[in-house]
């Protein structure tokens, strides 16, 4: 014989039911897309239904719209050397006029890892190096992560990450040398299968920098083979066509190819290239910001912009970013209690200070920032 209890419980589970047949799938689906990714991984265990329309294509797709439309700074954080701490909070608009603000931080995942000798992000993921070609790949909103194939290794070797947006897929680009001879490989993550495939190329280089992708074309600078004296260039590599094209710059503009000084950029959706100087005793950081003045990208101007900070904290040590079309993002190297970024708008020289809130458990450790962060719901 049923008790009271559970009939009443009962009770409930039907009235429960009666009325949740009654919500619209299509109302269920816009109330998911809604939800931040962490929430919706938990909802798949919910009911079949929601485990099913969570992993559908189309919603995938549309959670990966709406996040593109938002995008995040992702803060990774070591800690003892053994893991690492993901953190996202809503990357401020740009146009606000306040001078100072605050956001919090949303703590994803921790990624066990032992020493990392690199760490990058391309659109949704976070990419770690451990061993000279042990990479591990992760995607905070899944909390999924997997290790690449290892390839072989000569006397050198360089691994390059690269998005085509036509397609919606994340190359990954590695080319080791030994004795003048390159070999290139490429593997695409979207696969079932994750192998290396070797390319073909026509001009040997040796790359000198990190790379930076803008639609769908990755950028490097490197070293071109050419006897007796090697060349700079900067290397095009199409990640949709794998294939290579070259950007030599002329004598003059020199000053934006210095490898120690300079960085390659992404600039309101161009190349471009920041050189940093501290000027200790004025309390300023000047920025020269090189932008190409041809198609062909051989000549170069010169820009120059004085960032006055607004915190002392800033001004020892800093990273620094491009972020939307006219802003340079100034981010600690450490996380400070409180921890803050700094902005200077370009075009208005004004500058502003936001505080991170939420990331005193990593209060100490050196943090890396990585801006335009996405949020992928799509499984690998």
């Amino acid at each position: 014989m049923e008790s009271l209890h559970q009939k009443h419980h009962q009770t409930i589970l039907t009235r429960f039911s009666k009325y949740s047949e009654q919500i619209p799938d299509d109302l269920i689906t816009e109330i998911l897309l809604r939800l931040p990714s962490r929430s919706i991984a938990r909802f798949r265990c919910v009911c079949k239904l929601w485990d099913s329309t969570i992993s559908r294509q189309d919603f995938t797709k549309s959670f990966l719209t709406r996040s593109s439309s938002r995008p995040q700074i992702l803060f990774a954080c070591g800690k003892n050397n053994l893991k690492l701490f993901l953190s996202s909070s809503p990357q401020p608009h740009q146009n606000t006029d306040e001078n100072s603000s605050s956001i919090a931080a949303n703590y994803h995942m921790s990624l066990p890892c032992g020493r990392f000798y690199t760490l990058g992000h391309i659109g949704c993921l976070v990419y770690v190096r451990e061993g000279m070609s042990l990479w591990k790949i992760c995607n905070p909103s899944t909390g999924q992560c997997f290790t690449l194939p290892e390839v072989k290794i000569y006397s050198w070797i360089r691994t390059f990450f690269g998005y085509d947006p036509i397609e919606k897929q994340v190359k990954v680009l590695t080319i080791t040398g030994e004795h003048g001879e390159d070999n290139h490989q490429v593997l695409t993550l979207e696969t079932d299968k994750m192998s290396w495939r070797t390319i073909e190329y026509d001009t040997p280089h040796s790359p000198i920098s990190a790379g930076v992708c803008i639609s769908g074309v990755l950028y490097y600078r490197a070293y071109e083979h050419s006897f007796p004296d090697p060349c700079m260039m900067i290397v095009c590599f199409d990640v949709r066509s794998e294939k290579y094209s070259f950007i030599r710059v002329r004598e003059s503009s020199l000053g934006a190819m210095e490898p120690e000084t300079t960085t390659l950029i992404n600039y309101n959706g161009q190349l471009a290239s920041l050189e940093m100087q501290r000027s200790f005793s004025e309390a300023s950081t000047s920025f020269d910001l090189w932008v190409p003045q041809d198609s062909g990208k051989e000549e170069w101007s010169k820009h120059t912009y004085k960032f006055p900070m607004l915190r002392n904290e800033a001004i020892h040590d800093t990273l620094y970013f491009i972020v939307g079309t006219n802003e340079i993002v100034l981010i600690p190297r450490k996380v400070s209690d409180p921890f803050y970024v700094f902005y200077y708008n370009l075009e208005r020289k004004t500058s502003r200070s936001v505080e991170i809130r939420g990331m005193k458990e990593v209060k100490g450790k050196k943090v890396f920032a990585y801006l335009d962060h996405i949020e992928d719901l799509k499984l690998m």
